[in-house]
């Protein structure tokens, strides 16, 4: 007869056996290695309505026990998803947020899973009493006065008034029994800005008035409206902006500069260059933009007037044109109108008393211009002889002016054993002027003349063990090119025969230049007219 085993109990074998199933079976489900599972839910306010980009955080430990954190945020719907990547069970931690509302829940999950659903999270934002129509949900810019205001004592408006509206959560403005306080600040500022009043009650059209004053100083405003919904929520206005310019012009900020001073208008009519003028208000601030600013000039063609840019600048071309200027030196005037105090100045050390100006609403500058012509070179000696000194000469044909900036000139010495040394290599700097008569601009106040038009060049010896002949020059190249022309002089040996025949022989310019001998045995050699 088979033996009973008491009631709830079964054979050892066929524990063991079951044992080794279940065993069998979980190392089945669970797998051997990693898994993703995908985590979705769903985030709303109090009344059911979707969340829109709501911050979620989730947070959980590998099997090494390193802290894993993603970031996502729910789309359209209100819905999140992630895909974890877990190879054991793993407690995960997610945290939902909306500005400074947020909830948290943790669930746990496993690789052999798959997919998990996470009940939907519901902040404490939207409730009835702020999404009721009538209550303020947000605050719009309604009217703006001016874009852009000028500094104090400009004579122009330094005011401008910003209406901002609240409004329910349908748009409409809210009503007398819904008024709030409006709070309003400064995003940014310039020097000396204020806002009054600083805190207004909307009126029964949700309105709120702010004036904007402007200080001393230019720049950007960016004003913002602040207040609260019922449950203590703040919430504000984007940032308006508007632009703070500067006052009229004054005497001590305001310059007149050419892009060079010196430019080829002799070599051919019709040559431009550039003029530029800087006008500042007596804070050193930019002039309001389109300030005018007219030109005249005594030799040549120039721009009549222009209107200043944000930056309180412009430009206007002088052509080189009838009348050309005699001596080759012209000047170039510009004006503009200033405020009654035109010599007010802020900062008497770093901008001196300027001198009368005889109209206190007028303010001028004048500048010289240089007026070259066709280069010309003068050498001396002639010819090509080793350990000699050479005197040269660069200057125009017209008036013996400086040519103009960015001329180069190069000396280079040919033969056996030999080489030019000195002012080989040059490059011209532009001509500077400096009326200490104060009589106007001439020729004579050319104050850099000697630099930018006499030099000086050696030719030597320059051994070479290598080389068994003796010194020996055969050529000196003198070359110039630039914006007046090019022009270059070949000096070779002087020759047999008469002096004047060797005279003649020891010099080859570029053709059609034209070549004059000076009494002390000098060459004056002219660049070919265009």
């Amino acid at each position: 007869m088979a033996s009973v085993l008491p009631t709830g109990r079964l054979p050892f074998s066929f524990l063991a056996i079951l044992l080794l199933l279940i065993g069998g079976l979980g190392c089945d489900l669970g797998g051997a290695g990693s898994s993703d599972v995908t985590v979705t839910g769903d985030v709303e306010d109090t009344e059911s309505t979707p969340l829109v980009g709501a911050d979620v955080i989730i947070r959980y430990q590998d099997e090494t026990g390193e802290a894993i954190s993603q970031k996502t945020e729910t789309d359209s719907t209100g819905s999140y998803s992630a895909t974890l990547e877990v190879e054991e069970s793993a407690e995960v931690t997610i945290t939902v947020s909306v500005e400074e509302v947020r909830e948290e829940k943790t669930l746990e999950v496993l690789p052999d899973v798959g997919r998990r659903s996470v009940s939907t999270f519901k902040l404490n934002i939207g409730g009835e009493e702020n999404r009721e129509p009538g209550r303020p949900t947000d605050i719009l810019l309604q009217n703006q006065s001016a874009g852009s205001i000028r500094v104090q004592e400009s004579g122009g408006t330094s005011i401008a008034r910003l209406t901002f509206q609240v409004v329910d959560s349908t748009g409409k403005a809210i009503q007398a029994e819904q008024a709030v306080d409006v709070d309003f600040r400064f995003g940014q500022k310039p020097d000396g800005a204020t806002l009054t009043p600083s805190t207004v009650q909307t009126n029964g059209q949700g309105q709120a008035t702010v004036n904007v004053s402007s200080g001393t100083t230019a720049g950007v405003v960016q004003v913002v409206a602040e207040t609260e919904r019922p449950d203590g929520t703040a919430f504000q206005s984007k940032p308006v902006g508007l632009s703070v310019h500067g006052g009229l012009p004054n005497k001590c900020h305001f310059s007149l500069a050419p892009e060079r001073f010196n430019f080829p208008g002799l070599v051919d009519l019709g040559v431009t260059t550039s003029i530029q003028v800087f006008v500042g208000d007596k804070y050193g601030n930019p002039v309001v933009p389109g300030t005018a600013v007219s030109f005249s000039a005594n030799a040549g063609l120039i721009g009549g007037s222009l209107q200043t840019d944000d930056q309180g600048q412009g430009g206007v071309a002088l052509t080189s044109a009838q009348p050309l200027p005699s001596g080759g030196v012209g000047t170039v005037r510009a004006e503009t109108a200033g405020t009654d105090a035109v010599n007010t100045i802020v900062d008497p050390d770093n901008c001196p008393d300027p001198a009368d100006t005889g109209n206190e609403n007028t303010i001028s500058e004048t500048i010289p211009i240089v007026f070259s012509g066709r280069p010309e070179v003068e050498v001396d000696p002639s010819s090509a002889e080793l350990g000699q000194t050479y005197d040269l000469t660069v200057q125009d044909v017209e008036n013996n002016n400086p040519l103009a900036p960015g001329t180069t000139i190069q000396v280079q010495a040919e033969g056996t054993q030999v080489k030019a040394v000195g002012s080989t290599e040059v490059t011209l700097d532009d001509t500077a002027l400096s009326d200490t008569d104060d009589d106007g601009f001439e020729a004579e106040d050319i104050t850099n003349k000697d630099e930018i038009t006499s030099f000086t060049f050696r030719v030597v010896e320059d051994p070479d063990p290598e080389v068994a002949e003796d010194p020996k020059v055969e050529t000196v190249t003198i070359t110039l090119d630039g914006p007046n022309g090019s022009l270059e002089v070949v000096l070779t040996p002087p020759g047999a025969g008469s002096s004047t025949t060797a005279s003649a022989q020891s010099l080859t310019p570029t053709d059609g230049a034209t070549v004059r001998r000076t009494a002390s045995g000098a060459a004056v050699i002219r660049a070919p007219r265009q």
